[in-house]
């Protein structure tokens, strides 16, 4: 098995070193993009008419927004339909591309996408993420908003900003540990073959604030790509958007950056752009999983671990 040290480097760098079949992340990559680019290309679709009718109030209206808030009302309905639609879709694609990268780290697989046992278990296990996700982030703003509005009540609106803040961040740190803590469920699902979620809790005793320091470097990586690249992106579509705002007058300013935008010179080069940001994407997704899949394979090698089932 692979030999990184249980450590923050080893943890945060295993995905860079596991065993099976070469040019496996080549591949993840690759494939998770073309299926990002035409979720996105879809979601784009469905939101189409919003776009437009902000381009129209940037591009003719100077940001206001009031002649327009009832064809935007009208069309907003049917683009959170569409956006519902695309729910389950995202859910599948994730547990599709989530057990690729587990077993890859737990059983050493090459490179194979499957809609069979694997997926629908690993789909399971990402409800029960967007499930602790929804409660965790309003607990956290709860925790944040009730204390810094009681302290802003009787010390002052900043001394309220200060505790609220102080107070967010530390959530934030525990909310953290508490995910490194539960990360090992899709590598424990993958493992035994059926839907373990809680138990992660048991195998990641000792190792928590390992695990969360390397989720805190692999975040401060990809927050950096994320910034260098994004920007390259904006740039990209400022300049191909150039000559449509310099050349058009009034009112047509909005119609002339639509056209420029429906045409291949500009979706062209920007969907290049956006196929290699959602390559790097992938990256990460998968990098995420090495931590605690390097703990499962650890504790499977070394043995004695009984866990108690949370589901049949």
């Amino acid at each position: 098995m692979s030999a990184d040290p249980l450590d923050l480097k080893g943890a945060a760098t295993h995905f860079l070193h596991t065993e099976g079949p070469r040019g496996f992340l080549l591949r993840f990559a690759l494939v998770y993009g073309v299926f990002g680019l035409i979720l996105q290309a879809v979601s784009l679709w469905t939101q189409a008419p919003i776009y437009e009718i902000y381009v129209r109030v940037f591009a003719d209206n100077d940001g206001d927004f009031t002649p327009y808030m009832d064809e935007l009302s009208a069309v907003s309905a049917q683009a959170n339909l569409g956006s519902l639609i695309m729910l389950p879709i995202s859910l599948a694609l994730w547990a599709v591309f989530e057990a690729a990268s587990q077993r890859r780290y737990i059983r050493a697989e090459g490179f194979r996408l499957a809609l069979g046992a694997d997926e629908g278990r690993l789909a399971i296990v990402g409800l029960i993420w967007f499930a602790l996700f929804i409660v965790g982030n309003l607990g956290l703003l709860l925790a944040a908003i009730i204390p810094g509005l009681i302290v802003g009540l009787v010390a002052g609106a900043v001394a309220g900003f200060v505790i609220g803040g102080i107070v967010f961040l530390a959530g934030f740190v525990v909310a953290l540990w508490l995910f490194a803590r539960l990360s090992a469920a899709s590598a424990l699902t993958v493992r035994d073959n059926q839907i373990r979620f809680f138990e992660s809790w048991q195998l990641t005793k000792g190792h928590g604030w390992r695990i969360a320091g390397s989720y805190f470097l692999l975040f401060a990586a990809f927050l950096l790509l994320s910034l260098i690249v994004y920007a390259i992106v904006i740039f990209v579509a400022f300049a191909l958007l150039a000559p449509a705002t310099d050349s058009s007058a009034g009112g047509e300013t909005a119609n002339a950056v639509l056209s420029v935008m429906g045409g291949p010179g500009f979706w062209a080069p920007i969907s290049i752009l956006m196929f290699l940001v959602l390559m790097m994407q992938s990256v990460f997704s998968h990098a995420l999983g090495g931590p605690a899949a390097l703990i499962v394979r650890r504790r499977t090698v070394e043995g004695g671990m009984t866990l108690t089932d949370t589901f049949g």
